[in-house]
């Protein structure tokens, strides 16, 4: 469940109680009042900040565009097939190796 519905009945509670409140024969303005105002608005805003971002995906959330997962594995002959991994030789070893064959030139 979205977690923003909940804070945005929160601030129209808020708000009911305030204007009843304000309302009400035997009430003044008071500090409470324009409390529960303000509170109102602070729950609107939470509710805005944790509503879902417009580009992002849903667990729940399938497009046509998005194939379903294989319940079987695929055959021998579907599968990729790995690249052998070739080592790589490291900026050590070359610089080892350049300066060995710079020694040996230096010899001649």
């Amino acid at each position: 469940m979205r977690t923003d519905y909940p804070l945005y009945v929160i601030a129209v509670i808020c708000f009911l109680v305030a204007i009843y409140a304000y309302a009400a024969p035997l009430a003044e303005t008071e500090l409470y009042i324009y409390a529960l105002a303000v509170l109102g608005i602070v729950f609107i805003g939470l509710g805005y900040m944790a509503r879902p971002k417009e580009g992002s995906l849903s667990e729940t959330t399938l497009t046509p565009s998005m194939p379903a997962p294989p319940s079987e594995p695929l055959p021998a002959e579907i599968q990729p097939k790995e690249k052998p991994k070739t080592p790589r030789k490291t900026p050590v070893k070359r610089r080892a190796r350049k300066k060995s064959a710079a020694k040996k030139r230096r010899k001649k």
